[in-house]
Parts: structure tokens; C-alpha cells; sequence
């Protein structure tokens, strides 16, 4: 990543990145300097690669395995791609892509092993800490800026600075996400947040603008709720999500804070149950009467499918699930969807949790294969390969390239409030703990609870945060 002195910048400075008043491509630059990563890695990088000698071919021949995710169409878009691989470097690569418990469990059986079966995985951002935390990953610095063993034309800056230091930055000494210059894994392969998915045919019959506030929201879905169409929707199961998506969202962007003191100084105290915490999952009991009637039944599939089959008025949604909402083959409403910012307070800004993967190399993998996997890992990051994630599945992407590409811009005008939502996103505090899916587990049981009236939402964050302070303190995160 440059800082705001790198000289890649001259030429690219005033090209807006994404319209709508979003953020320029000197913004995203700029704001890079602060998360950490020095301009001198970007210095030797952007100052050799013009003169390398990069050979594509170096590593033909060579087999390798990645582990990465089965459910997120990642393993899909890489799948198509492997022949084209294969024809420009030589290097043969197999696919392992089991469900997300699954691939946790692998994972961490091949990072404690002597020796990985696999020369690249790919890892959820909120298992940075456990996984690149736990010195299980190895330390790309110098293969990004070895001209020899990096494509000229891979450029380390395009990365969106969010998503970098949500998956690739970490300080193992201080044990601190985001922070320091050490880079031990590329986004890959797909980032993410949080947006506002709305009918524009519906809103604009009944004379009503998409919601700003969640007051908004409510009174919206209450107007537009009508038979066969729910004026809202949201992720209502047991399932990561509901506490992740919804109840987050409403949380941050209505003044909640939901982790004070460190998780390195034993005072990393939760507040899930303060008054911010009670009403986001307030708000959406109150909207249960205007969403589909199995609501507390619905994940990523129900939501997805209900929208693109005109069955849901409105939703804030991960704007990478959703995405084959505007594939006009899969949906009935992909010209009558539009999108925006999520709702959010007064005073407050709108924003949400940061979500994607990285893909790493692990550190206990033969030594003689490490080169090949950085080149495979550079080819599967590559400006062509996120490009063509979201042209044919919608996934979102990891540079800002491919947020501003005008032919993907014009087939998914969403891009651009998907852009500026990465570029906002929340690291969720949690995910600084080992623990992220425990405690993120308990929220979906007590939430779900109160979303089928088992107990109301003082109730349920209250057994949240007893439950919680339990966990931290079994961690040596809280005294």
C-alpha cells in the first residue's frame, strides 16, 4: 500500500473512483498511509517491477492445492478459471471447497500439522486473529517486493485499504489486527459489506423515498407490506448473520459501542447490554409484523430468493450474497432493484461490519513450493480474476479497479454503493479474540429466542452479555 508521497499516485489522483459523491481514488490512497503498511514495501515494489525479468512460466509444472470456502461462489468463479491458470504459468491447482464449519476444522488441522496438504487457504477475515495471529501464516513482504516473483501488472496498491487490513495486516508481536507493516495474507477472494436493497418500482408508486433512518425503514415496510409483497425482510434465523448483519448494523450506526478497554489488557468489557444494544434488536421485533411470515427461518437463501422473486419490498443485506439480485437472468426485479447506503440514527453515520476472506500461505508447506503458491496467489488476486467474480457471479471484489470499471459499473450500478460500503466498514471488535464465533454463536440463540417471543430484547442482551463475560474472562480477555 503507498502512503500519500507514493508516486504511482501522479496521473490517477483526480480520476474519480466511484460517482455519487463517493470516495476518489486519492482518498483511498491516502487513507492507506494510516492503516499501516509502509510506502517503502510500495516503493519497491512499483520501482522494480518495471525493469524485472518476470517469467509466468517459472513454476510450470508445479501441483497445488488451495482450501477455501464452498458457500460463497468463490470456489465456483476460481473453478472456471484454473485452465487459464494453468495455460499462462503452468502451474496445476486443485480445489478443496468444503461448508465453513468444515473448512475451520480443516484448516486449523493442516496449520497444527507438520506439514499443510495445502499451499494456499483461504480464511474468513473474523479468523485473522486466530489464524494469521497464531504465526500459522507465512510473511509475504518480500514476495511482494521481489520484482522476480511478482507480475508487473499485479499492483499492490489497488487493493481496497479496508480489505487489506481486515485480512492481511497483522502485528504478531503486539497481536493487533490491522496494524504494523507485515502482510501475511491478499484479499481474496471476495471483500464485502453491507447495503440497502430496495424495490424503486414499489417505492416510487407509492410516493415514498428509500429509508434513511431505521424510523424510515420501519415506516416503509409498514406502507408498502401488502399480499404477496413483505415491506421488509431480514436475516431472522439461528444463524451468523442476524446477529453479524442486523442487529450490528442497527447497533453501530443508533450510537452503540460494543467492546471497551483490550483484549491484551484483561479490561476487553462488552456492552450488549446497554440501551444501543436493546433497541437494534427492538427494532426488529417491531418489524416482524411487515416481514415474511417465516422471517425467523430466513439465512442468505430465503432473503435472497424471496427479493429476486418480488416477494420483499426492502433489506439491508451483504452486498456480495445479494448481488445476483441484478442478474437478470436469476431475478424478476433485477431492473426495478435500487441500492443505497444503510439506514442509519441522527448524527450518525451509515456503516457496517466489514466482511471477506484472505488467502495466505501457510508456513509449514514444503519450502520448495512456496514460490509457486505466491505466483498461483498472485494470479488468483489478479485485476482480471476480480473482474470477472463479479461480471459472472456477483461477487464483490477486493480492488478499487474493479469498483470502477465502466463496463461492470454499467451492467451492476450497485457497485457503487458496495465500493463506498467496504470503504466505511466496521472490523467488527470481537474478531481481535480468538473466540469471534462463540460469542457471535450465543447472540444468534438469545436473538432468535426473542425474535419467536421466547423473551423480550431486555431480556435476551442481558443473558448475552452474562454469557459473554463469561467466555471473555475463561479467555483471559476480562477479569
Amino acid at each position: 500500500m503507498p502512503d500519500e508521497n507514493d508516486q504511482g499516485r501522479a496521473g490517477k489522483a483526480h480520476r474519480p473512483l466511484i460517482s455519487k459523491g463517493g470516495l476518489s481514488r486519492r482518498q483511498i490512497v491516502k487513507s492507506a498511509g494510516a492503516f499501516g503498511v509502509v510506502g517503502a514495501l510500495m516503493s519497491a515494489y512499483t520501482q522494480g517491477a518495471r525493469a524485472a525479468g518476470y517469467d509466468p512460466k517459472k513454476y510450470a509444472g508445479t501441483k497445488l492445492s488451495i482450501l477455501m470456502t464452498g458457500d460463497e461462489n468463490d470456489h465456483r468463479a476460481l473453478g472456471d478459471l484454473l485452465p487459464q491458470l494453468e495455460a499462462e504459468t503452468g502451474i496445476k491447482l486443485e480445489i478443496t471447497s468444503p461448508a465453513l464449519g468444515a473448512l475451520i476444522e480443516k484448516t486449523l488441522q493442516n496449520l497444527k500439522a507438520d506439514k499443510s496438504s495445502f499451499e494456499l487457504i483461504e480464511y474468513l477475515g473474523f479468523l485473522a486473529t486466530q489464524q494469521v495471529g497464531g504465526g500459522y501464516f507465512e510473511k509475504l513482504n518480500s514476495y511482494i517486493g521481489d520484482p522476480n516473483e511478482t507480475p508487473p501488472d499485479w499492483d499492490f496498491k489497488d487493493f481496497i485499504p479496508g480489505a487489506l487490513r481486515n485480512v492481511g495486516i497483522y502485528d504478531l508481536k503486539n497481536h493487533t489486527l490491522g496494524q504494523g507493516n507485515d502482510v501475511y495474507g491478499i484479499p481474496g477472494l471476495h471483500s464485502g459489506s453491507v447495503i440497502y436493497f430496495y424495490r424503486k418500482d414499489l417505492f416510487d408508486a407509492a410516493g415514498l423515498k428509500p429509508a434513511k433512518t431505521w424510523d424510515d425503514f420501519k415506516s416503509t415496510a409498514q406502507k408498502l407490506n401488502k399480499s404477496g409483497v413483505a415491506g421488509c425482510s431480514f436475516i431472522g434465523a439461528n444463524d451468523f448473520s442476524l446477529a453479524a448483519v442486523d442487529w450490528y448494523t442497527r447497533f453501530i450506526t443508533t450510537g452503540g459501542v460494543l467492546m471497551s478497554g483490550d483484549p491484551n489488557g484483561k479490561d476487553f468489557r462488552p456492552h450488549v447490554d446497554s440501551p444501543e444494544a436493546v433497541n437494534a434488536l427492538q427494532m426488529l421485533i417491531d418489524v416482524l409484523p411487515y416481514a415474511p411470515k417465516n422471517v425467523t427461518q430466513y439465512g442468505f437463501a430465503e432473503n435472497v430468493d424471496g427479493f429476486s422473486t418480488g416477494k420483499i419490498a426492502q433489506m439491508i443485506f451483504w452486498s456480495t450474497i445479494a448481488g445476483p439480485i441484478f442478474n437478470k437472468e436469476k431475478s424478476m426485479v433485477a431492473e426495478k432493484t435500487a441500492t443505497g447506503p444503510v439506514p442509519a440514527g441522527a448524527g450518525q453515520k451509515p456503516r457496517a461490519i466489514q466482511g471477506g476472506w484472505g488467502v495466505g500461505i501457510p508456513k509449514n508447506v514444503d519450502p520448495a513450493k512456496k514460490a509457486a503458491a505466491w505466483q498461483a496467489l498472485t494470479w488468483i488476486t489478479s485485476k482480471k480474476v476480480n473482474k470477472y467474480e463479479i461480471e459472472k457471479y456477483q461477487i464483490d471484489a477486493n480492488r478499487t479497479s474493479a469498483f470502477q470499471d465502466p463496463d461492470l459499473l454499467k451492467q451492476f450500478p450497485y457497485l457503487t454503493d458496495s465500493m463506498q460500503a467496504i470503504a466505511d466498514a466496521d472490523i467488527i471488535p470481537t474478531a481481535r479474540i480468538d473466540e469471534f464465533f462463540q460469542l457471535n454463536d450465543v447472540m444468534n440463540v438469545e436473538f432468535n429466542k426473542a425474535l419467536i417471543g421466547g423473551q423480550d430484547a431486555k431480556t435476551a442482551c442481558a443473558n448475552v452479555q452474562k454469557q459473554w463475560e463469561a467466555i471473555l474472562r475463561k479467555g483471559g480477555h476480562l477479569t
